[in-house]
């Protein structure tokens, strides 16, 4: 009796034994496979489908990122940022993404585990590894796309939809660089001053402390500007008042609102004048511990009626964040560029 016996267990010990090792085996395996990100190609077309017909009813974009969460809106003038006053939206930026989604074709599928997602710059916002999620609805309030844009990786962009967990790999198209989507500021044009420094032929600086004073260049192929006013100051160098002087040669903002929403006062004053006639003038606004500018564009002569119409058409009614550096630069005191005569 024995010896069959143990015949039957050793059979059953084999048996368990070799399920436990294809159940080992399975378990190292099966989380190999789903993460390998080398699965087949079992998606094609595009990514979004009748893209050209979602366009023409979308009113609203809004959109989450890792560095901030903002809403456009359509209106009869274009596309608009209500959190900014209704600023217009930089129609380049509209049509860049316009062009972007209308492009995405799938190459396949990816990764499903959602612990993968960073890797691809497709987690959820508000965690590390964050894509960027564009919500579009129409003007009934009902989404019409949604999608979370990725990492642009050896030519694919990376995509995911909210709520799966399953993320493509796609094709952009010609791109070969994301848009600039994820900040609010990306979307609006607040470097429109580039006077261009050869083209400045005098500022005037009223900084927030020290005496006011005026730079001049004699002409076009001057190098320095050379310190005017007041009397009695002689420059620490012979460019020392270069950085102040072309402050305007181009300047980039940091956010916009209504001017009529600022309650501080004027506490400074930048001005300066091209050799075209162009005159563009900020007042300092002190608003807490930030610097705002107001800007008031005047023609000097004929020839610069078109440019100064333009900008002045622009900038009514606004006011515009200047980040600190270039506070700096556009108020320099007379004190740290020029010494008193003894």
């Amino acid at each position: 009796m024995s010896r069959p016996m143990d015949k039957i267990r050793v059979r059953q010990l084999t048996w368990v034994g070799g399920l436990a090792l294809l159940t080992l085996a399975l378990s190292v395996a099966l989380p190999l496979w789903r993460n390998q990100n080398v699965w087949q190609a079992d998606v094609s077309g595009p990514v979004m489908t009748n893209w050209a017909d979602t366009v023409s009813i979308t009113t609203q974009i809004e959109i989450w990122s890792a560095e901030d969460h903002f809403t456009l809106v359509r209106d009869d003038a274009g596309w608009v940022m209500p959190s900014r006053d209704n600023y217009q939206v930089r129609p380049e930026r509209i049509a860049e993404l316009d062009a972007m989604l209308g492009a995405l074709e799938y190459e396949g599928t990816r990764t499903a585990d959602s612990e993968k997602h960073a890797r691809l710059g497709l987690a959820d916002h508000g965690r590390d590894g964050a894509g960027t999620r564009l919500s579009l609805t129409n003007a009934s309030g009902e989404v019409v796309a949604d999608i979370i844009l990725g990492e642009l990786r050896n030519g694919y962009l990376y995509v995911r939809f909210p709520g799966d967990d399953v993320t493509y790999a796609t094709h952009p198209g010609n791109i070969s660089a994301l848009p600039s989507i994820q900040t609010a500021d990306a979307w609006l044009e607040l470097d429109f001053i580039a006077l261009g420094r050869t083209d400045i032929a005098r500022t005037q600086i009223t900084p927030e402390s020290g005496p006011a004073y005026v730079l001049e260049r004699p002409g076009q192929g001057a190098r320095n500007f050379s310190l005017r006013q007041p009397s009695g100051w002689r420059p620490i160098t012979a460019g020392a008042g270069n950085g102040p002087g072309a402050a305007l040669s181009r300047l980039r903002f940091r956010d916009v609102r209504r001017a009529e929403r600022l309650s501080g006062d004027i506490i400074a004053n930048h001005t300066a004048e091209t050799f075209s006639g162009l005159q563009v003038s900020l007042d300092i606004i002190e608003q807490g511990e930030t610097r705002w500018a107001v800007i008031d564009v005047r023609a000097l002569t004929d020839g610069s009626e078109e440019i100064a119409a333009s900008l002045s058409g622009k900038v009514a009614g606004w006011a515009y964040l200047i980040s600190d550096s270039s506070v700096d630069r556009l108020l320099r005191p007379l004190d740290q560029i020029a010494d008193p005569r003894e």
